[in-house]
């Protein structure tokens, strides 16, 4: 993950986009804050939509009957 304040992200945008577009992940912080995250696309939805989490609690509960025989 990167950071970069709002003054740098107005002035270096494409350049910005193009990375984000590529998987980077970006900070934003104004006045030394972090007020925002900008993220590829796919990660963002796959994070909303609980995809990866669901499947981390499927293979979860396969380690445990695992371990229950």
């Amino acid at each position: 993950m990167k950071n970069i304040n709002v003054n740098e992200l107005q002035n270096t945008i494409s350049q910005v986009m193009r990375e984000v577009e590529s998987g980077e992940v970006f900070e934003v912080s104004r006045y030394s804050k972090p007020v925002a995250y900008l993220v590829p696309k796919e990660e963002f939805e796959n994070s909303i939509s609980g995809v990866k989490c669901r499947k981390c609690l499927e293979d979860l509960r396969k380690i445990a009957k695992k371990i229950e025989r």
